[in-house]
């Protein structure tokens, strides 16, 4: 924990000051800030090597920071309270590899999400089967749950994964770059499904993408980042270009 940082409002739930990342001996982040209020949607655009990724992994406690604090839901972030955090976030990456012959199904990766809010340990109550059905109608995915993971379209899998997400009952979703390499067909679908989920559900997003199309339309704040340092926050509507910036070395 890093106590010479003043605690995050209690109103927000995301709090990040002078964040730095270094991995592999090269900067990724450089003292970043940000806040993100409850129900806020956000997306965060760079080019490839901004350090979007990073950012999130970040926020996770995936990778370590070099200096700087992060604070989720009020509390500044260590070691001893990060699980419990963690479980208050969902998260949705831009793909997963599911192999033709795996077993696992659609409705084994929707309980993971269960698992991620209660605890790997604990079996799956008759009110989590519940949960998991009405995450899988949400999506719109209740006629997959029996087909394999490996069988599905990639929109498909996507709302699986979103399924997942919904079903650990967050109060932020991060978003990595979850539309990107789908057909603009299946992009379009799962963006129209997170519109509705966040209109319904009115949980924090924050969006990486570095396509401009790709942002829904209730995001109306974007932070934009290049080499690893924050180049604008403000209205999406104002943004500058990824195109503005030095493309990193």
């Amino acid at each position: 924990m890093h106590p010479d940082h003043e605690p995050p409002a209690a109103d927000s739930v995301l709090s990040i000051a002078d964040l730095t990342v270094h991995l592999q001996g090269r900067p990724r982040l450089i003292q970043l800030a940000l806040q993100v209020a409850g129900g806020e949607f956000i997306s965060v655009l760079g080019d490839n090597g901004a350090g979007k990724t990073t950012l999130l992994r970040a926020i996770l406690g995936l990778i370590p920071r070099t200096s700087g604090s992060i604070g989720l839901f009020g509390q500044q972030v260590g070691w001893r309270n990060l699980p419990a955090l963690r479980r208050r976030i969902g998260y949705v990456p831009q793909t997963l590899p599911f192999d033709a012959a795996m077993p696992i199904s659609a409705r084994d990766v929707i309980a993971i999400g269960r698992s991620a809010r209660r605890g790997l340990a604990r079996r799956l109550t008759a009110h989590d089967e519940e949960l998991i059905l009405q995450a899988a109608a949400e999506a719109g995915v209740q006629d997959l749950l029996a087909r394999p993971m490996g069988q599905l379209s990639g929109g498909e899998r996507q709302k699986v994964q979103i399924a997942r997400a919904l079903c650990q009952q967050p109060e932020m979703l991060l978003l990595d770059e979850f539309a990107a390499h789908l057909s603009e067909t299946a992009r379009q679908s799962c963006l129209q499904l997170l519109t509705r989920l966040y209109r319904q559900h009115h949980f924090a997003i924050i969006m990486i993408t570095h396509d401009r199309s790709a942002i829904p339309t209730p995001c109306r704040r974007a932070v934009v980042l290049a080499n690893g340092a924050k180049q604008f926050d403000g209205p999406l509507a104002q943004a500058p270009t990824i195109q503005e910036f030095n493309r990193p070395c």
